[in-house]
Parts: structure tokens; sequence; C-alpha cells
């Protein structure tokens, strides 16, 4: 009997290993669990437990330690596996692809698989979308490895295991819908489980420190063998080698009912009460296509940003302790107006400047308008993709003193406004206004 059964388990691998799948799946063994549990959930009928036995090798079924990866060629599955989306990428940020020795740029709408690394350079931020519509958010000068993305449409994460090897990495993750399902954040001193929550993981590779601050609901980690459950509210610090520290109120949220925002030669300053505790601060600024266009750190409470365009922004923000631990959120929305004066070149005397009025949007195109000038025999119209109006898209000149553009492409332009002499050369120019239009 023993030797019918054997040759019929060898007939089997023959058959299995006779065909080509097309890549495998992983999967981890938890506790409770066996290769007919999991054939019952993942796969399709057609395939049994002892196939999935003889592909991974495994000698008893009912023996298979907690922790054991296992191999399913994706053709067995019964759902359809969901990727992991790269929803945005702000700066720079590059992706070596598992078993690749080149790294290439990252840009969104790429699609991760288990072993790809990320890797992010100064000011950059990677925002990841899951099947379940969970977020992670990777910070500036970070490295990341996907060690394992599983999850199915409607199902949700099965078993997610991430790898921060560096950096900083922002979750926030939907409750898992079973028990043996597992999202993982490993650092080099810590591992971090979840069921879901809203957490945040920084690792520094100098001197082998992990810190995890919780701003909802809770999170175990683990260090030499030692457990903490850090609840909202707290944050806790791990040295490698050493177990996880008693976990540590983190800093209330800033109060930005005050916040102010005012226009600069170089771009735009916005400040804030001071909050008490905080040595720093971090900051987000968000646009209304959910993109963020500025972040980093502030050890004030105000903070300089660039030329941004006009429309309207969230802030987030959140104070940082002496001890580095970072507090909850705070959010605040403003609108940047479409007027921004610039220095204007110097107006030849008896011809003033025009002044542009708030271009306005409507199927037809973009409607410009301006104040008509005593002296000027006519208008140059400039579209340009820089404030200075040197890298020119587009010039026209009118008698009159209004312009309708034809609807423009999605991206960043600035207009301004001439007015020409009628008697020489002279020319004076309007304020300008920086439009962008968005993709839609």
């Amino acid at each position: 009997m023993t030797r019918i059964i054997t040759s019929l388990l060898f007939f089997v691998l023959v058959v299995i290993t006779g065909q080509a799948w097309s890549e495998d799946w992983a999967y981890r063994i938890h506790e409770g669990e066996n290769l007919s549990i999991v054939a019952e959930r993942f796969l399709k009928s057609e395939f049994t437990p002892e196939q999935l036995q003889i592909y991974n090798g495994i000698a008893n079924n009912t023996e298979i330690p907690i922790g054991t990866e296992i191999r399913v060629p994706i053709d067995w599955l019964k759902e359809v596996l969901a990727g992991v989306k790269v929803k945005s990428v702000f700066g720079d940020a590059s992706l070596q692809r598992t078993g690749a020795s080149v790294s290439i740029v990252l840009v969104a709408g790429t699609m991760l698989n288990a072993g790809d690394r990320i890797s992010t350079g100064v000011g950059a931020s990677v925002s990841l979308q899951f099947a379940d519509n969970s977020t992670l958010l990777i910070g500036e000068e970070s490295e990341v490895v996907f060690d394992a993305l599983s999850s199915f449409h409607g199902m949700g994460m099965l078993d997610t295991r991430i790898r921060l090897q560096r950096g900083r990495i922002e979750n926030r993750i939907k409750p898992l819908r079973k028990p043996e399902y597992r999202y993982e954040i490993h650092t080099p001193a810590a591992v971090t489980m979840v069921r879901g929550t809203k957490f945040r993981v920084f690792s520094d590779a100098g001197d082998e420190q992990t810190r995890s601050e919780v701003t909802e609901g809770g999170v175990n980690i683990t260090a030499e063998g030692e457990t903490v459950l850090v609840e909202q509210g707290e944050g806790t610090l791990i040295e490698k080698g050493k177990p996880p520290s008693p976990p540590r109120a983190l800093l209330a949220q800033p109060d930005l009912t005050e916040m102010t925002h005012q226009f600069t030669m170089d771009g735009v300053v916005i400040e804030w009460s001071p909050l008490d505790g905080a040595a720093a601060y971090r900051y987000q600024l968000i646009n209304r296509e959910e993109m963020m266009v500025a972040g980093g750190m502030s050890s004030d409470n105000r903070i300089e940003l660039p030329r941004l365009l006009a429309g309207d922004y969230r802030i987030v923000l959140r104070g940082i302790d002496e001890l580095g631990f970072e507090g909850f959120n705070a959010y605040r929305n403003f609108t940047l107006e479409a007027v921004a004066p610039l220095p204007v070149r110097a107006e030849p005397e008896g011809l003033t400047a025009p002044t542009l009025f708030r271009p306005q949007f409507s199927r037809h195109g973009i409607h410009i308008r301006w104040t008509q000038v005593a002296g000027a025999w006519a208008y140059r119209l400039i579209l340009a993709r820089d404030i200075e109006l040197e890298d020119k898209l587009f010039t026209r000149l009118s008698e009159d003193n209004a312009f309708i553009l034809q609807p423009l492409p999605p991206g960043h332009y600035f207009i301004g406004v001439e007015a020409l002499s009628a008697i020489n050369d002279d020319r004076s120019r309007s304020d300008i206004y920086r439009i962008g239009i968005p993709v839609w």
C-alpha cells in the first residue's frame, strides 16, 4: 500500500511540475492552519492539498511549523490577486524590482510586487494604496522592502510584511477581516504587528533605533522576546538588542485656528501658535488633487514655502517632542488667491501698467481681461512656463483688452499682459497670474 501511495504521489508530482505556472503567490502558515485549510480557502476546486504539499516539498501536512512560507501558483487561486498601487510620488524616488540589479525611476500608477524595494531622496515621499484602500506613506530618505504583498479583490489584505530598512512610514490600515490575516512592519530593532490602525514607524539606520507612534487603535511591538501594546496616543522607543521602552504620551494637536499665510518675494510664509512641549514640527502640504506639494520639518512655528499656484490647499501639521516622538496631526484648509503680484519692470514715464483680472474658465476656454492703458496702441498677451515669462508658450497682440485662450492641457502656467506705447518702444507689464490645470 505504501508503494502504491508513493507511486501515486510521484505521478502527481510529475504532472504538476510538468506544467509551467506563471508565478507563485507566497502565503505564511499561521497558528492552527494546515494545507487542507489553505487549499479550501484559496485554491480552485480542481487543486488539492496533496498537490500543494508536493509542490512545496512538505513531508507531513499535519506538522507544518508556524511561519512556514507556502508557495502557490497564481493559476491555482480561485480569487484574483489585487496589487498595491503607487498613488503619488513627490520628489525623487526609485524602484528596484525583485531580482533586478538596477533601479528605475518610480512613477505614479506603478503596481508593486513582493520583493520590490523603494528608496526616496531628500524631501521626497511616496503614497501607496492597497486593495482595501488602506494606505502607506513612505517619507523622505527611506528604504522599504516589501517581503510579502498578499491581497485579494473583495477580501482585503491577507499577509503583508514590510521591511523598513531606514526612514519613516505612516500607515492607515483598515481592520483585517480574520485573525489569521497579518500586517507587519519589520525594522532592525523590532517587529510591529497590527490588526487595523493608524500608526507611524521610524527606523534610524545609524543608531539602530525604532520609534513607533499610534494615533488610532493599537499595535503590538516585539523586540528581544518582549511584546508591548502601544495604544492610541502613545509611542515607544526600541533600541536594537533591548526590549521596547514603556509607552510615552504623544503631543496633542497644534492649534491652527489662528494660522496665517502671506506672500513674500520668494513664496509663502505660514505661521501658527506655538505648541507646548514641541521642539520641532513636521508638515505636509496637500493640494485639492490630494497630492503632496511640499513637506518637511521646521524648528519654529513657521514655515517658508516656495512659490505655489493659486488654489485650495490643506496643511497637515504635528509637533515633535524632545525625544523625537511625533504627536497628533492638526489639519487646516486654506486658499491661496490667484492675485500674487510680483516685482514688475520699471514703468516708462506716462505709460502705466495694465491690471490683469482673475482668469475665468468656461467650456470655451480661459477668459483673460485687463484694464486699458492710456497711450497704449496694443497689448501683448503672454502665456509661459515660468514666472518671469521667459519660456513662452504663446503670445498674441490685441487692440482690445480681452482674449479667450483655448483650453490647455494639464500643467502649470503663467499669464501676463504688456501694454505697448503708441509713440515709442516703451512697454509696461501687468502683474502675473499663476494657474494650474489639474488632471481630471
